[in-house]
């Protein structure tokens, strides 16, 4: 069993959170990603598989405690109207396209496949959560955000389960209600930041595992 870490109290408070839904919105947060040094992201697809998956929403946090989901996917009866996904992907891509733009993620992997496969490239992916963890304590048995959000963080994340439902009524993503999915999107870009804070100490404090974290798992 992994050690229980003494979390940060200011890590653990709940966010606020927007959904960006119109032109303006997305030009305001477009102006705090290009302001700031380093930002968090994470996908939202309707497949595990990133060769196939179709993006239904973006999420993307610049500081601990504050995120935004960007839905272009939804379509369920009565959800409201979304931003066309090429104006959102048009926005992004400059940022993510810039390798001086530090960003950060966990099992960026997979979210990096999604992106290229939308024609969205991505450099300057600088951090992995889930490989600090996992550098920092290996014998862990997980190192999934929900895991991690807990052990670090003593924070109780929203699952995917928990908006989606599961088994044989577990609806797709881009059927969750948007209030649902900005709740749930939004958390894990910011979890992300607030992990990343949490572990990115530990690994500098030590030379060796940081060696192994930049040259081999990164």
């Amino acid at each position: 069993t992994a050690p229980q870490e003494a979390p940060d109290p200011a890590l653990a408070a709940k966010g606020e959170y927007e959904t960006v839904l119109t032109q303006a919105q997305l030009e305001a947060w477009i102006g705090k990603l290009n302001d700031a040094e380093a930002f968090a992201f994470d996908t939202e697809t309707d497949s595990f598989d990133p060769l196939c998956a179709n993006l239904i929403g973006i999420s993307v946090a610049v500081e601990a405690g504050h995120a935004a989901y960007m839905p272009f996917g939804h379509d369920y009866p009565g959800a409201p109207q979304q931003l066309p996904r090429d104006t959102v992907l048009h926005a992004l891509r400059p940022l993510f396209a810039d390798a001086n733009k530090r960003k950060l993620g966990q099992h960026g992997k997979y979210d990096l496949h999604v992106l290229r496969c939308h024609g969205v490239d991505v450099h300057g992916y600088d951090d992995d959560t889930m490989l600090e963890s996992f550098v920092w304590n290996a014998g862990a048995s997980r190192h999934d955000m929900d895991s991690l959000a807990k052990r670090y963080l003593g924070y109780d994340t929203v699952t995917y389960e928990d908006v989606a439902g599961k088994g044989a009524k577990q609806i797709p993503f881009s059927h969750v209600a948007l209030d649902d999915a900005t709740r749930y999107a939004a958390e894990d870009a910011d979890v992300v930041l607030r992990l990343h804070a949490a572990l990115r100490p530990k690994l500098a404090g030590e030379p060796s595992l940081e060696r192994v974290y930049r040259e081999i798992e990164m």
